[in-house]
């Protein structure tokens, strides 16, 4: 039998004392109606939906009344038809929720009921009134954060903690490039790679990203890509004796391509988790890709989320909600939102906001109920 500490099983009960007092106390929320709003892609612009089916929970799911969602690049790409929506998947946008469950499915849901306040990471219809989603991927909301924040931290945080943990094993001592640092992953992943006892070095589009990372979030420097190439200014920030790199967290792919194979040193990480330069090398620097990844022995490890198996997102779930959630509700790790907008039929321009490249932080979505 696992040996529980004193203080550890006394917070548990008390944990679990307070959810049966609060479910006793309040009443039960309203069944759903039958349709809701929704916001899906119409002529690559996003469309509010006023009559959408609501969804029913199946075996093993919870139907969740959404009081805030969150924009993410990969909303914007299906918006734009650049991203196809997986099979079986809602066409409603929308990767991560938070809001009140109202419904569960047969079967195990993991022990969630109707009237909790939960967060959840999506395959997609987090951008309308209700969403049905796997109880594996459904957080406790903690009573430390907002609607809006819990609405928020699924998708990145998640995704940046696979980067860090998962895919990049990134460990104390180690030095890291985080690009695109100023959103909402890269954000994250600053905060988690410093917590690893490792060194954050970012690339950012504006001095005052650059100022927010440093003084904010543990970044040890960085360099603006509308100064120029990079990789100059990353090498002269390398502690030292240190050759190169260890690890280069990347959403941006052609464009820097070029100098992360520069920057990494021998036995370097190379994490790719997006392409939005574009997924082709130049044909120049594609005839010598292999020979220079081969020379440094760089490991190039491409990953989504979106698509991964229930296990993963299960265990992914699971460890980030030990290890990271409660240090977001105590305030011990910073969430940052840029903006918030106040109803659904303002994602468009929302999503106009993220295209901008203008913020810091996430975009969110609180939905009027």
């Amino acid at each position: 039998m696992e040996r529980v500490a004193v203080p550890a099983l006394a917070a548990a009960c008390a944990g679990a004392a307070i959810v049966w007092i609060m479910r006793r106390a309040a009443p039960p929320p309203p069944p759903p109606p039958p349709t809701m709003a929704a916001i899906v892609a119409r002529a690559n612009k996003c469309h509010v939906e006023t009559a959408w089916a609501t969804p029913a929970p199946k075996q093993g799911e919870v139907l969740i009344r959404v009081h805030a969602t969150s924009v993410n690049r990969l909303d914007c790409n299906q918006r734009a038809g650049k991203t196809p929506v997986p099979p079986g998947v809602t066409e409603v946008l929308g990767l991560e929720a938070a809001g009140v469950v109202v419904g569960v499915g047969s079967g195990d849901v993991g022990g969630l009921a109707a009237g909790d306040e939960v967060m959840a990471l999506l395959p997609g219809g987090g951008y309308a009134e209700y969403v049905c989603v796997d109880h594996v991927t459904v957080m406790r909301k903690p009573h430390g954060l907002s609607w809006a924040a819990a609405a928020s931290v699924p998708e990145a945080w998640l995704t940046a903690y696979k980067l860090v943990h998962l895919v990049g094993h990134v460990s104390a001592g180690e030095v890291v490039l985080v690009h695109a640092a100023a959103s909402g992953v890269g954000i994250a992943a600053v905060q988690l790679i410093v917590a690893a006892g490792a060194t954050a070095l970012v690339t950012v589009g504006t001095r005052d990203k650059l100022e927010l990372l440093t003084s904010r979030m543990g970044a040890t420097g960085g360099a603006v890509r509308h100064e120029g190439p990079w990789l100059e200014t990353i090498k002269a920030m390398l502690p030292k004796g240190c050759k190169g790199i260890d690890v280069v967290l990347d959403p941006v792919a052609r464009d820097y391509a070029a100098q992360n194979l520069d920057i990494l040193g021998v036995d370097g990480r190379w994490v790719l988790y997006s392409l939005l330069s574009g997924p082709a090398l130049p044909d120049e620097q594609a005839k010598a890709f292999f020979g220079s990844m081969a020379k440094k022995r760089i490991s190039l490890l491409a990953t989504t989320l979106r698509t991964r198996p229930r296990p993963y997102k299960s265990t992914l779930v699971h460890r980030f909600a030990r290890d990271v959630l409660p240090k977001l509700a105590s305030g011990q790790m910073v969430h940052l939102i840029d903006t918030t907008f106040r109803g659904l039929e303002h994602a468009q321009s929302a999503h106009e906001l993220m295209e901008s490249n203008a913020n810091a932080g996430k975009i969110v979505l609180e939905l009027d109920h």
